[in-house]
């Protein structure tokens, strides 16, 4: 069987298994409205706090990595140039060769 066919065969059965199991599909973001107050150990009140926090931490993660990878390129820039030679005084580049320019072929 071609590795494209056995892919929409398994995309195919797991449609079927989404649409004969309901409980698995009910798990949907308005889950909410199907909990009973009961449930939660603070009423109403931890509900929607809970959202809240989800909300905060969704929108922030996405900033939390990209500063993160920043600090990882700045650190590992400053890293390169700490150990990389001090150029000499003069500020000429890279020191010259030992040989003498008449000794080349």
């Amino acid at each position: 069987m071609k590795p494209f066919a056995r892919v929409v065969l398994v995309l195919v059965a797991v449609a079927v298994a989404a649409s004969l199991l309901p409980a698995a599909a009910g798990a949907c973001p308005l889950c909410k409205d199907a909990k009973s107050d009961t449930d939660y150990a603070g009423g109403t009140a931890s509900l929607p706090s809970g959202f809240y926090y989800s909300i905060l931490l969704m929108v922030c993660a996405p900033f939390a990595v990209v500063g993160a990878l920043a600090a990882r390129i700045a650190l590992a820039r400053r890293r390169l140039r700490l150990a990389s030679p001090a150029p000499d005084s003069k500020g000429a580049g890279p020191p010259l060769s030992t040989e003498s320019a008449g000794s080349r072929p």
